[in-house]
Order: C-alpha cells, then structure tokens, then sequence
C-alpha cells in the first residue's frame, strides 16, 4: 500500500496505519509554549475584546453586472479545472468553514476559511494537504498548498455561479457529479451530537462531533490525551483537523470513511468498529462570550479575555504583579470551551491546550467552565463579568 504524506502549519506527520500514531517530535506537550515576557506582551485593555466588526457591505471589485457570491450559492462540488496535469475538485460540504481541494485518489488539502466578500483563502495558516508519496501530482499540490491562494466567488447578470482563482479571470462554475453510496455517511451534519467510541485492537479513542467541530480523547501513557479541531464529510471522505491539542500523537488531517454503522475506515484502509450514542449540548454563541471576565480565586486577582479575533490571555495578579500569564487561541464548540496556549510566564509547567465545558453562562453575569487544566495557580471555574466604575 503506498505511503500517505501530510503537512501542516505546526508540525509534519507522516501518518501510519496505526489509528493515533505520527512521526515528529516525541516530547512533552507542552514543548511548543513559548515563555511570556512579561504584561505588555499579550494581555491588552479591555476595550480589546470588543473589536469592531467588519462592514456588511462588500469593498471588492466584481465584474460589471455581476454581484458577490453568498454562501447559498455555493455549489457542494465544483470543478476547478486543470492543474498539475489532472483535473482538481473543490468541495464545500455541509458549509461549516471547512473546505477542500482534491485530486481524487492522489492527493487533497483540507483547509478552514472565513467565506468573506465571497472568498475563501488557504495556505500553510489555515489548512493542510495529503496525498500519496511518490505520485508527482502529490509533489506538485503540496507547492500549490505552500504557495497560499485564493478563490473568489460571484453571480453574473444570467444567474451564473463564477470563480476566479489567484486574482485570475472569472470563469463559470462547473457542477462535479459525485457517487455517493447508502454503505457511508456523506453528510457531516449527520454526525453533529455524536460520540463514537472506537476500537483497533487494545487501542480505544473517542470522538464527539458538534456542528463543524470534533473532539478526539484517548488513554495516554500519562493519562487522558485529546486533540479537537473541525471537521467534515466532503467527497463521502471524514476530514478532521486538529488545531487544539494535548497529546503526543498529533495528526494535523485525518482521512477516513464512515460507513452506515458509523464504523470508521482510515485512508490507509485499516477498519475500526466502533459504537454510537447521543448527546445533547448548548450552543453558546461565540460573540456573547468574546469579552473580558474576571475571578478572584487564593487571594489572586484573575482576568480573562477571549477576542473576536480568536486569540485569548489568562493572568493572574497578586498586589500588581503577575503570578501567571498565558496567551493563545481559543473557540467554543457548542458548549465545549478549547484554549491553546501559544505562551505563558511558566512554560515548563504549562500544558499546551486545555478544554472544559461551559455552564450556567449568562452574558450579562458569567460562566462555570469545569476544565482540564491542573496547573497551579489553578486558573478558577467560575468567572464573572468585570464591573467599572
């Protein structure tokens, strides 16, 4: 069976036919967290965590008698033309952000984008690519993937759906016609308020599916390890991406199909039975809990502030100064709230993400987060909305 490469953004695995195993760096997790220098670096004023909001209305030039696309107009497969020597394919899926590009067979970059004034980006700081080793097709999508790009979309006066590739002409959309089978899942909303627990052999992992994101746990050599991201199902083919993690066995883009019983078989072809139940969770919106929350938790004095943007900080002062910093990245998934530290004041005993769920949240008061960060200072559990004068 021929050898499948991937590449990402963080770091490079090459994927066997293990169901968690990767080639790269063996150490701790926590080896990727930078130290924090000091306040100024990373925690901004309050006023940060509002940020303004871009305009509703599109500031791109469009051709003539032609309007911006929406997400609406988007066709489930599209054909992108010729590239490499072949045809290329992009897919849409359930329209969750997540995209891909694809040499069927050969090679895909699996990417999470914005649909914004009818354009999707991709590239080394927001996707990943896969493909056979040693087919060219593979060689030539991975400097296509390095290089970075874009497609934009519109309508023209007929009606017609056009894209543009790279700043390129405008040329309309051709619709890709693909098999779907009643042996396997091809809708990723099917999978939303899913757990699977899987098996191969003495090695178990869970997954438990929100709209557009997963979650990934598995027994560790020092306890419970777990990767989450986004996810679809785009060309009958199960695309997760991990993008929070804390674990050793990191696989940016995993590959796999989800057969009627909901049993998962990997792109090398390995088979895992797995079970289905249920869940029900509350889905939080994002903007309502972007903002400034405080705690006063051991006589620490806590403030925590989740941007728009997507980055985070967490400190805690005691009479002015910091006994601890971190900063990152964060999202919620439905009730699940996933931060990833890019740096913190003590990185040796600072775990690279930590996740937890949401409870009891009201804007206008605050949250429980019940999480599974065990470094001390103990960042708290229950956060308030930070009060002026």
């Amino acid at each position: 069976m021929n050898k499948v490469f991937k590449k990402s953004l963080w770091a490079s695995a090459c994927v066997s036919a293990m169901f968690l195993s990767a080639c790269g760096d063996s150490s701790s997790t926590s080896s990727n967290v930078e130290k924090e220098v000091g306040p100024s670096s990373s925690v901004e004023s309050s006023s940060s965590a509002e940020e303004p909001s871009s305009s509703s209305v599109s500031n791109i030039d469009v051709p003539e008698g032609t309007r911006v696309a929406t997400l609406a107009d988007l066709e489930k497969n599209m054909l992108l033309g010729e590239m490499f020597g072949t045809k290329v394919y992009l897919a849409t899926g359930a329209k969750h952000d997540v995209y891909s590009i694809w040499v069927p067979d050969t090679a895909w970059i699996g990417f999470h984008s914005e649909f914004k004034d009818g354009t999707i980006t991709f590239g080394k700081d927001n996707g990943y690519y896969a493909g056979i080793d040693g087919e060219k097709v593979t060689e030539e999508m991975g400097k296509f993937f390095e290089k970075g790009g874009s497609i934009s979309f519109v309508v023209n006066s007929e009606d017609k759906l056009q894209f543009a590739l790279n700043g390129g002409d405008y040329q309309d959309v051709e619709v890709a016609k693909v098999a779907v089978s009643k042996n396997a899942i091809s809708n990723g909303d099917d999978l939303t308020g899913l757990k699977l627990e899987c098996k191969d052999g003495d090695s178990q992992v869970s997954y438990t599916f929100y709209e557009g994101r997963f979650l990934q746990e598995s027994e560790g050599e020092n306890g419970l390890e777990w990767a989450a991201g986004y996810y679809d199902i785009q060309r009958s083919k199960l695309l997760m991406m991990q993008t929070f993690f804390n674990t050793k066995a990191y696989v940016p883009l995993m590959t796999m199909t989800v057969d009627s019983d909901y049993n998962l078989t990997s792109v090398t072809g390995t088979a895992y039975k797995c079970s289905k139940s249920s869940f029900k969770f509350e889905s939080i919106d994002a903007d309502k809990i972007a903002g400034e929350w405080v705690a006063d938790d051991d006589g620490l004095d806590w403030t925590l502030t989740l941007k728009k943007s997507g980055d985070y900080s967490v400190e805690a002062k005691k009479a002015g100064n910091s006994e601890e910093l971190k900063s990152g990245y964060w999202d919620i998934y439905g009730d699940l709230l996933v931060l990833r530290n890019r740096s913190c004041l003590n990185p040796d005993k600072c775990v690279s993400a930590v996740k937890g769920v949401v409870s009891n949240f009201d804007p206008e008061s605050g949250f429980d987060f019940d999480h599974s960060d065990t470094n001390t200072p103990a960042v708290p559990k229950t956060w308030t909305v930070q009060q002026y004068e």
